[in-house]
């Protein structure tokens, strides 16, 4: 399973308008390895990427991001995004290898010592919403690669989340949730429904907010 657009942006912390941004233009910033047509999907490896630009985009503006990449480029053999751990310290961008830190926006490949952010974590988005931990969105939801190819679903199970959020948009009780799927008890039933509105709440904000 990939991770449709609104998913992609709730979880990311950025706007469905912002992801057809970066995968846009001569110079796209983010083009999903999934697909990038219709139906447009991204990557447990795209997600990752998308969130490391969000935690970046909070204290720096997009040209000096798309500048430290630009010199991340030069400095190394440049992969996939999400194959680099760079962080901020509100000064500068550092890209983050095993024991050292280099700078790649001031003064490139000089090394530093900074605090380290998370940005597996959760966080406050530029725009001004707290963004979900990745790993464990809401309780009794979990996000593993290895499973569904990251697709959130009921801890410990196979089973995704909109498959039983969906079933209690349906009428379905806890009873009646558990007769299909057994596995399931109440802490991920909650936390289904909970993740659900939450992903809905998030591009309902940004659809309020470029209709306003």
């Amino acid at each position: 399973m990939a991770y449709p657009e609104a998913l992609t942006a709730a979880l990311g912390g950025v706007t469905v308008h912002q992801l057809r941004r970066w995968r846009s233009g001569s110079s796209p910033l983010l083009v999903p390895e999934t697909s990038s047509t219709r139906p447009i999907q991204y990557s447990f490896r795209d997600l990752i990427a998308i969130r490391t630009v969000a935690n970046l985009r909070t204290d720096f503006s997009l040209q000096k991001i798309r500048k430290a990449l630009a010199n991340l480029q030069d400095l190394t053999d440049v992969e996939h995004l999400a194959n680099y751990r760079l962080l901020g310290d509100g000064r500068t961008i550092v890209w983050a290898t095993e024991g050292e830190q280099v700078d790649i926006l001031k003064q490139p490949g000089q090394r530093l010592l900074i605090t380290m952010k998370d940005v597996l974590g959760e966080f406050e988005g530029w725009t001004g919403a707290t963004i979900v931990p990745l790993r464990r969105p809401k309780a009794g939801v979990e996000i593993d690669p290895d499973v569904l190819q990251g697709f959130p679903v009921i801890e410990s199970t196979r089973i995704p989340y909109s498959t039983v959020s969906g079933l209690v948009t349906d009428g379905l009780d806890l009873a009646g949730i558990r007769y299909f799927y057994p596995s399931v008890d109440e802490t991920g039933v909650t936390g289904a429904v909970e993740f659900d509105r939450y992903v809905r709440t998030y591009n309902r904000r940004d659809a309020n907010k470029r209709t306003a």
